[in-house]
């Protein structure tokens, strides 16, 4: 399913919770491909960047493993998904 698809399943994220992920200089945040983000403005006086590269799986994606053994991103998406 591409993105745009996707986005239009879902739906608005607006009544969604809002949390602030406010880091220090050299932190990394390493997201799920679901998260919905948004950028705040820069009120600071050193410029600031970002970087998004693609971080490719290393196999497939199961969310249904006999051994039960998930990656992160797995479980991630079985607990988004609701399965238990």
């Amino acid at each position: 399913m591409s993105f745009i698809d996707l986005a239009e399943q879902l739906g608005s994220t607006a009544t969604r919770p809002v949390v602030h992920a406010t880091g220090s200089v050299g932190d990394v945040y390493l997201c799920h491909p679901f998260l919905v983000h948004a950028a705040q403005a820069h009120h600071g006086k050193v410029s600031r960047f970002i970087a998004q590269p693609s971080l490719e799986p290393v196999g497939e994606v199961e969310i249904d493993r006999p051994d039960y053994l998930y990656s992160p991103v797995e479980e991630a998406m079985r607990l988004g998904l609701g399965i238990e």
